[in-house]
């Protein structure tokens, strides 16, 4: 059966078949079709029959636009300009629609123009060939306008598979064709204005893109497609193409023309008024949707909203542009502050919230010192600084009046959805930037004093008094919070008050909640301020009551304790240890009255811990005993009762395990006393180790075990003595037997803490071997890498910590030259820290070679590295043209590089060998000749910009579409390479 009719009967099945199997087995079929040789035809065919229904015409057509754009390299040059003059013929065709295959026609010709160089297109360039085929005639000037927008739209687009080169000479050809495109609009302005306006200004603001630096200001000024685009402002059919042609305008003026904004001034005083006379309007409707009698039509109101958000995106667009001016405070300026202002206060926060950077870039334009370069001295600047200062400080209060009460929680919050939670607590979010902004131009006492003057003037503090509401008050707490970083230290008349507040507030779950947040965010404040003392007990007292609320006043009183007993740990660990660890026993003891989840109990841990570390160390030995011991007693249990019935219970899970060694290891993570933490590591050591035994298959309990002893080795270094070698021990042999990765970056810890101590030489250099010979032999090839990504990881990480603490244990070992066979083998692992790890730990044998300290393992470095240099060169070359991410190609030309100073004039011949093989159909002999010419620049002292400029070339050449890289992939085969010498 032809092909034809097997794809008319596939778009019949997807779209009509009731059985789902069916539908995607033509929908296969169909992706198979888009990628064959015969598509180019049938679709074009397709598109020329007029018996042909909707459904087939738009496949044929999205098609026809996927191939050129993707696949064009497939044609015959001589079949190409037919090609063109096809998918111009179907344009005419297709003149009045449908629209959805008008579109990708007009895509697909923009591809063209993309991959067909100007001269194909005659003397006058693309633009010009379109309007003589197509805007002559009143039929066509749909199709026309609807190009006219697409090509500048794609001449920044990746999607057609150009070389780089290509990609910035088209750039130039339509840059150089704005003029053209302008006369064409303005043209077709003076003869179907009525009939195609929104057309127009849409293709126009597509230009503009292109515009900047080649169009004369003046000119655009007084040019009929800036008055047609303003003029569009004013009239709803036309709204939201002028708004954003508006826009482009704007951007245009501060396109960082050599004489700045001065520069642009002719264009920005034709623009200002135009949109400033849109205010009265935005007021207007302002005033209107305040008035609750006022109803209408819902269509009129949703059209009307959205003219609102397009005024208000004009109004930001233009005060985030000239902002720097704005800065200045003149009168004329303050009109644009004005309209912004009204954008703040609009009810709708999707509206209200387009103005809040604007606020963001006016305080730090009045408040940074490089915004006042003009200024001769240091008391030029503060006097200017403060004379903006001083202007816009009643704006700022005005600004803070309007958006703090958005964060107030309405009534029915409780109903809410997950959506809306997560907006409202967006726009919380953004509020308290806002404030911030402000602060920086009030200062943050001022701020405060604005912000809690309701709360602490008493009239809906009470319970009992007619204007109480929880709301209220957790509304300026949120907002007092939320600047706490901006309030001075020494602030110390707001803020005490605030705190000795927060003890007498009713107990609501929300209204605690930020209570508790913001007593944690003021912990540096507590830390300094004179009152703490007086403060700390009421609120520690508050803090811990919060353990008992479930949910998430819980976990944001534990979050508070932390930061407390982080800012205060020196006052605390002298006056209220007892009292903290009585807590801390109450919450880590079974059956306790607390709500605390486990991350919650962490947080207890760790500000305790904090405490702990203030304390003197001859202090610390039995309050350390006191924090070990809930953890180590509830080990201890569960290891007893595996023991008697030798496997987990009901009762005894893993659980059991992993949440008594998470509250150790933060113990370890978080006290400093090294002496006394490692006493108290041995004294745990034997219920440890028979975790070790008893859980080694479990890969949650392993990790978290091995992070707990990681911290111990970090924490208390020299201090552990033999127990180091236990430790290790567990960790050789459970790697042999479950070969988890955890055990890997627990070696890598102890390599980095003890590779120096000779007593544990010989130790670490068995266990290196041992452990690097049980991963080679497993990751043997790039599928062993993909199926244990985080095996090969914590190997390359433990390999590079060898290369860089003790190179004496690693380059002398036979297991050296295996592994650097293995990392070669993983280097295109899709698997992003896996790939960095073998990466990092190939640069760090490089420069080892190549660097004084590796000057003793000269010989043997080279005896491995060398022979595998041109396989390795060959890897690295197919990472950088498409073998890994995009992403990853700054850390493979930092490989290369080093490789390049290593062994010079060799890697440029193993270089040539490999760039050799990629098809001249993928990266012409020119574009490989540049390749390997900055290579052998940088091989002789010549610049390394040039080579990475020459790699970034390369590899765009390559990855310009999927089929190019899967081409110049079968090429190179480096997964294929024998390794080895």
């Amino acid at each position: 059966m032809e092909a034809r009719t097997l794809l008319l009967q596939a778009l019949q099945a997807l779209y009509h078949d009731p059985s789902p199997t069916t539908r995607n087995a033509a929908n296969q079929w169909l992706q198979d079709f888009q990628q064959s040789l015969e598509a180019w035809q049938i679709s074009d065919s397709l598109l020329h029959d007029p018996s042909i229904n909707l459904e087939v015409l738009y496949f044929c057509a999205q098609t026809l636009r996927t191939k050129i754009q993707r696949d064009f390299d497939d044609l015959p040059l001589d079949s190409r300009i037919h090609l063109r003059d096809s998918v111009l013929m179907l344009l005419r065709r297709f003149q009045h629609g449908p629209a959805s295959v008008r579109t990708q026609l007009c895509l697909a010709l923009a591809g063209l123009a993309m991959h067909i160089s100007a001269g194909d297109w005659g003397r006058g360039g693309v633009v010009k060939w379109l309007k003589e085929e197509l805007s002559v005639s009143n039929e066509s000037v749909s199709s026309f306008l609807e190009l006219l927008t697409v090509l500048p739209q794609e001449a920044y687009s990746h999607k057609t598979a150009v070389k780089p080169e290509r990609r910035r000479r088209f750039q130039k050809e339509l840059g150089a064709s704005t003029q053209d495109a302008f006369e064409a609009l303005t043209d077709l302005l003076s003869r179907n204005a009525s009939v195609h306006i929104v057309q127009i200004i849409v293709a126009f603001a597509a230009w503009l893109h292109l515009a900047h630096g080649r169009m004369n200001v003046s000119t655009l000024a007084s040019h009929p497609l800036v008055a047609a685009a303003l003029s569009g402002l004013t009239l709803d059919t036309s709204f939201d193409a002028a708004v954003d042609a508006v826009t482009e305008l704007i951007r245009f003026t501060v396109s960082g023309t050599p004489g700045g904004l001065a520069e642009q001034m002719p264009l920005v005083q034709i623009i200002v008024p135009h949109v400033m006379a849109l205010k009265s309007r935005f007021v207007g409707s302002l005033k209107i949707t305040a008035d609750e009698s006022h109803s209408g039509d819902f269509e009129g109101e949703e059209e009307d909203h959205e003219i609102m958000k397009g005024i208000a995106q004009l109004f930001t667009e233009m005060g985030e542009s000239y902002v720097e001016i704005i800065a200045n405070g003149s009168v004329e300026a303050m009109v644009i502050v004005e309209a912004l202002v009204a954008v703040t206060s609009h009810p709708d926060v999707t509206i209200a919230e387009m103005a809040f950077n604007f606020w963001y870039r006016l305080s730090n334009a009045i408040t940074t010192r490089e915004f006042y370069k003009g200024f001769e001295s240091e008391t030029a600047v503060g006097n200017e600084m403060e004379r903006r200062a001083s202007i816009f400080r009643p704006i700022f209060e005005h600004i803070i009046s309007l958006v703090s009460h958005r964060v107030k929680y309405p009534q029915g919050f409780e109903s809410w959805r997950k959506d809306e939670i997560a907006d409202f607590k967006q726009t919380r979010y953004a509020v308290a930037d806002v404030l911030v902004d402000a602060a920086a131009v009030l200062g943050g006492e001022r701020t405060l004093h604005v912000l809690a003057s309701g709360l602490l003037q008493g009239g809906f503090m009470s319970p009992e008094a007619a204007s109480w509401n929880w709301q209220s008050v957790e509304a300026s707490l949120y907002c007092i919070r939320g600047i706490a970083k901006v309030v001075p230290r020494d602030e110390a008349t707001i803020m005490p008050q605030v705190m000795m507040l927060l003890p007498r507030l009713p107990v609501h779950p929300q209204l605690m909640y930020t209570a508790y947040l913001t007593i944690g965010a003021y912990a540096d404040w507590l830390g300094v301020a004179s009152s703490s003392l007086s403060l700390l007990p009421s609120l520690l007292e508050l803090l811990t009551g919060g353990f008992s609320i479930a949910g998430d006043p819980a976990a944001a009183a534990a979050l508070a304790f932390k930061h407390v007993c982080d800012a205060c740990r020196n006052s605390l660990g002298s006056q209220c240890i007892n009292a903290l660890v009585t807590v801390y026993t109450e919450a880590m003891g079974k059956g306790s009255k607390f709500q605390l989840e486990a991350e919650d109990e962490l947080q207890v841990v760790e500000g305790l811990s904090m405490v702990v570390s203030a304390m003197p160390g001859e202090k610390t030995a039995q309050i350390l005993g006191a924090l070990c011991q809930p953890m180590v007693t509830s080990l201890q249990e569960a290891v007893t009762e595996f023991q008697l019935s030798g496997h987990l219970t009901q009762r005894v899970s893993s659980h059991s395990y992993t949440v008594n060694i998470d509250r150790l290891a933060n113990i370890y993570r978080y006290v400093s006393h090294a002496e006394p933490l490692a006493s108290c590591f041995k004294g745990t050591w034997p219920v440890l180790e028979n975790v070790f035994l008893q859980m080694g298959a479990d890969v949650r309990t392993m990790e978290r075990l091995c992070r707990l002893c990681k911290y111990a080795v970090r924490a208390c270094g020299r201090f552990l003595g033999d127990v180091v070698g236990a430790v290790l021990e567990q960790v050789q042999e459970r790697f042999q037997q479950h070969r988890q990765s955890c055990f890997l970056y627990l070696a890598s810890e102890v390599i980095k803490v003890f590779s120096a101590d000779p007593s544990l030489a010989t130790y670490l250099g068995n266990l290196i071997f041992l452990l690097f010979g049980q991963v080679v032999n497993v990751l043997t090839n790039i599928e062993a890498f993909t199926s244990l990504p985080d095996i090969a990881d914590d190997c390359f990480l433990l390999a590079s910590r060898c290369t860089r603490y003790c190179p004496n244990l690693l380059v002398p070992s036979p297991i050296f030259a295996p592994l650097v066979d293995c990392a070669m083998t993983g280097v295109t692992i899709q698997h992003r820290e896996a790939c960095s790890s073998i990466l990092t730990f190939l640069q760090d044998i490089l420069n080892l070679s190549d660097s004084a300290k590796g000057q003793q393992y000269k010989d043997v470095l080279d005896s491995v590295l060398h022979p595998r240099g041109p396989n390795l060169c060959r890897i690295l070359i197919s990472a950088l043209v498409g073998a890994v991410p995009e992403s990853r190609v700054e850390e493979v030309i930092g490989v290369l590089e080093s490789l390049v100073h290593l062994y010079e004039r060799d890697v440029v011949q193993w270089a040539e060998k490999s760039v050799r093989l990629i098809p001249v159909s993928v990266a012409s002999e020119e574009e490989q000749k540049a390749f390997l010419h900055a290579i052998t620049s940088t091989a002789t002292g010549g610049d390394p910009i040039a080579l990475r400029n020459s790699i970034e070339d390369l590899s765009d050449v390559c990855r310009r579409s999927k089929k190019t890289v899967e081409l110049v992939q079968s090429a190179l085969r480096p997964h294929e390479l024998a390794v080895g010498c």
